[in-house]
């Protein structure tokens, strides 16, 4: 039988030293710092994406609400004959003819204010350089309703055809005092500024006539802007098209009534921590936003035209800027102040 010989001396099993101990710790510690780097700009990365999304579609939702106001800017109204039991309707006479911005003289379909802020009473819209949230702009619309029959009109009810911002149906009138009025404007609540719908519309039936209310429609509206395109004012020969835009301190009483399209900016912002590339930096220049659009301000004298946040909050915000052409235009010419 044959014996492996066995070693004289057998190694003893050893553990880590010190150096090799700290190193595998330094390790160890760099693997976890990484994946914890890694979560962070993850959740980060998420968040940014969700309030992006957010403020896309709080922007379209705003354009979609003030956009379908200023289409209804200026409708005259129409009404069914009562003989043909509602299967044809006539235009009643226009209210808004020969409008100005005047008292007392026919209401304009579009009539706006710089640095605006608009007061809790019936009929108010606001002022030029009243306050408005970050110098921004209040805007009203009036328009007629539509009634079903001359019995619907008479109580003041409308077909649901024609809606104020807040979606209660303007019944037709031919009463220019009585005329339906959507108010754009912005309040903050708690520190934060909100998109307010001011809403005014009569009704016979109820206790004072007319029912107003204001409610925030949307939430993170930092700067709301305008700016009004005219048609050719004066002398000229007017094709429908704006040749020029004004803001609305620009504007006289009685030139109103050329206004054929509007242009709205907004600045949204985000929650705190929205953003990704916060940074405190020495150029507040670096900030600046422009509402209607940078190209647009290019050799703009008003401040207004561009805004810089107060200071690097965290917050991600965005621009968005649209144009809205208006349907129903008044043809004839305002009175001669």
């Amino acid at each position: 039988m044959n014996h492996q010989p066995c070693p004289k001396h057998v190694a003893r099993q050893r553990g880590l030293t010190l150096v090799e101990l700290l190193v595998a710790v330094a390790l160890m510690l760099m693997v976890t710092a990484g994946t914890v780097a890694l979560y962070s700009v993850n959740a980060g990365s998420n968040k940014t994406v969700d309030a992006s999304q957010s403020l896309d579609d709080t922007a379209r939702f705003v354009f979609e609400l003030v956009g379908q106001a200023i289409r209804n800017a200026g409708y005259p109204g129409a009404v069914p004959e009562d003989a043909d039991e509602g299967t044809l309707r006539r235009t009643v006479v226009n209210p808004f003819d020969a409008c100005s911005a005047k008292p007392k003289i026919k209401p304009c379909p579009i009539l706006g204010f710089d640095n605006s802020k608009v007061a809790g009473t019936t009929g108010a819209v606001g002022g030029n350089n009243s306050g408005g949230v970050n110098a921004s702009d209040s805007l009203a619309v009036r328009f007629n309703g539509a009634s079903d029959s001359v019995k619907q009109r008479d109580q003041g009810r409308g077909n649901e055809s024609i809606t104020t911002c807040g979606g209660n149906a303007v019944a037709l009138t031919t009463d220019e005092s009585q005329l339906g009025m959507s108010i754009f404007w912005l309040k903050e609540y708690n520190g934060e500024p909100e998109l307010y719908c001011t809403e005014e519309y009569y009704q016979a039936d109820s206790p004072k006539g007319w029912k107003k209310s204001s409610n925030p429609v949307a939430r993170g509206v930092e700067v709301f802007q305008v700016v009004y395109g005219l048609d050719c004012a004066g002398s000229c020969s007017s094709d429908g098209i704006p040749d020029r835009w004004v803001r609305a301190t620009d504007i006289k009483d009685v030139d109103w009534v050329y206004v054929r399209a509007v242009r709205i900016g907004l600045v949204l912002r985000g929650s705190p921590g929205s953003s990704q590339g916060s940074r405190e930096v020495e150029d507040a220049t670096e900030h600046d936003l422009y509402p209607l659009g940078k190209g647009f301000s290019a050799g703009q004298s008003a401040s207004d035209f561009k805004f810089t946040p107060s200071k690097t909050d965290g917050r991600l915000r965005r621009v968005y800027t649209s144009t809205f052409m208006l349907r129903n235009v008044v043809d004839k010419p305002p009175p001669t102040p």
